[in-house]
């Protein structure tokens, strides 16, 4: 059995004051991706969800790789 461990809550302010913000625990750049998939669930027939949110990332990445010249970035 784990159990979690905040023990590192207590020294997390000394750590933000030395180094900065705790990028590590930073949840906003996944957060904004959810932007993403709301746009993508508008775009769908509420039918097949999952696929539709698929097809529109594949087609997402065929225009990014084309647009590249095949560069995988």
């Amino acid at each position: 059995i784990s159990k979690p461990k905040f023990h590192f809550l207590v020294h997390l302010p000394a750590y933000i004051w030395r180094f900065g913000p705790a990028i590590v625990f930073s949840t906003e750049r996944y957060e904004s991706f959810n932007h993403v998939f709301r746009l993508s669930c508008i775009h769908s027939n509420r039918q097949a969800p999952s696929r539709d949110t698929c097809r529109i990332f594949s087609h997402q990445d065929t225009v990014k790789h084309i647009a590249t010249w095949g560069i995988l970035v």
